[in-house]
């Protein structure tokens, strides 16, 4: 039917949700008739190969540290993930080059 019966009332952050994924759902339309396929959009003879993966992955441009900011600290992500990313983005991650760039002294010996 139409309506979805939930055991529990919805958190604000799952009706957030489930708003983005009725959205996604409203453009689809259901034909009894016609058999399911999967469909990999981004080949022109819709079937997925890695070669069309990495096309499409490395066409995309670097999204703006600003833009990635709501993604990063939302809600639902772990704050460890969540300062990790910001660290990565940040380029503030103790690298090896990092690390040499900022005068720190490592023991190489013990690096793995």
């Amino acid at each position: 039917g139409a309506a979805w019966s939930w055991r529990r009332r919805l958190w604000e952050w799952e009706e957030e949700m489930l708003g983005e994924c009725r959205g996604l759902l409203s453009d689809i339309v259901l034909q009894p008739t016609v058999a399911d396929r999967w469909l990999w959009r981004h080949d022109p003879g819709g079937g997925y190969t890695v070669q069309s993966a990495y096309l499409l992955l490395t066409s995309r441009d670097v999204p703006d540290v600003e833009d990635s900011t709501d993604l990063i600290w939302h809600k639902q992500v772990p704050l460890k993930a969540s300062v990790l990313a910001w660290r990565l983005l940040q380029n503030r991650l103790p690298t090896k080059d990092n690390l040499v760039r900022r005068c720190r002294t490592l023991n190489f010996a013990h690096s793995f």
